[in-house]
């Protein structure tokens, strides 16, 4: 059995290798949980356009799309049916950049094209995931949500006798530095443990996922075929097939096929669809060559590996439950960030 003073050394050093790590990670998380809102306030002429007339047929803004970049590869189409107002955002791959090109669905102009790589939300969640060094900096972030899940643990179990005494004793600002900011630091602590917790937990889940599709690669069982041009796609038969073989699907993205594959994937939701599941719940694969249906996907029914890795990802990121999630999340965010802070004043007062 490890003595009380060697967890505490092991929670203090988990703290000090993990500490600048973790406050990136605090930082960038907090801007990934509103990166819709951050995105709208830095771009307000791209989140809403005018809703007059019939909206074009998705095929026919393919064509423009074509006829701007016509070596492009398409990666995605984006839409809201529901919300009459929100234009349409196609993510594809052009001279080696990426761009998003957002579009007026009732007039099919492009309202803008931006470098996705070049925006903030972007270099938020690639900072956040691998320091902008992928791969070795998705190793690094991984090994500093180890150092975080050790050092909460052995700070729960070095505090343990006393761990809810920090709500009656409070933070004693008339005293020593030291003594302010242990307060602050256990109080913050507690308050954010599972928190904390459950954001270590599920980050090193991702970075041993990346870790596996490094070394392992992604076998594909599908044999190749001919590249499809962007303008050969029945995209709005496809829609329709989806949208008659399941009943009250909602479209709301379209994946095009990658080059050697022959399928289109629509991706939505039904109306009772839980949000815990993932962004889309459902989809439709479709042959891109013809509008064939070729089969459907309902998450509540996907395997377990599947359920458990898009509920890890809606509660790592708070998407789960509007503003009033992504507040909370803030705020203990900013509650773990402080905490590492105060560590880091502790094992300097301490020197």
């Amino acid at each position: 059995m490890l003595s009380d003073k060697a967890i505490y050394r092991y929670h203090r050093i988990l703290g000090l290798v993990g500490g600048l790590f973790i406050l990136i990670l605090t930082v960038t998380g907090s801007i990934l949980v509103v990166e819709k809102q951050v995105d709208a306030l830095l771009n307000p002429n791209l989140t809403q356009v005018d809703p007059t007339g019939q909206r074009q047929p998705y095929n026919q803004l393919m064509a423009t799309i074509h006829r701007y970049y016509p070596t492009a590869q398409v990666r995605s189409l984006q839409f809201s049916d529901r919300d009459p107002r929100e234009p349409v955002r196609v993510d594809l791959m052009a001279s080696g950049l990426r761009l998003w090109v957002t579009m007026n669905p009732y007039t099919g102009t492009i309202i803008a094209a931006r470098n996705a790589d070049t925006t903030l939300i972007r270099r938020a969640r690639e900072l956040h995931e691998n320091l902008l060094l992928e791969p070795v900096g998705g190793f690094i972030m991984g090994l500093a949500g180890i150092c975080l899940l050790g050092s909460v643990l052995t700070g729960t179990w070095y505090y343990r006798r006393s761990l809810l005494s920090v709500f009656n004793i409070g933070v004693r600002w008339n005293k020593s530095p030291r003594i302010v900011y242990a307060d602050i630091h256990k109080w913050l602590g507690v308050v954010a443990l599972l928190f904390m917790l459950l954001m270590s937990a599920t980050g090193i889940f991702f970075h041993w996922e990346q870790i596996e599709r490094s070394f392992g690669g992604e076998a594909s069982g599908q044999p190749r075929v001919e590249s499809i041009a962007l303008t050969a796609i029945p995209v709005d038969s496809a829609l329709a097939v989806a949208k008659t073989t399941i009943a009250d699907f909602q479209p709301q993205r379209i994946d095009f096929p990658k080059p050697g594959d022959s399928t289109l994937v629509i991706r939505g939701n039904l109306p009772g669809s839980i949000r815990l599941l993932g962004k889309f719940n459902v989809s439709a694969t479709i042959d891109a060559r013809n509008g064939h249906y070729i089969s459907g996907m309902d998450a509540k029914d996907a395997g377990l590996e599947y359920i458990a890795e898009h509920i890890f990802e809606e509660l790592h990121f708070g998407r789960y439950g509007g503003w009033v999630t992504q507040v909370i999340y803030i705020l203990l965010a900013l509650a773990t960030a402080v905490v590492t802070v105060t560590g880091l004043f502790l094992w300097y007062l301490k020197k």
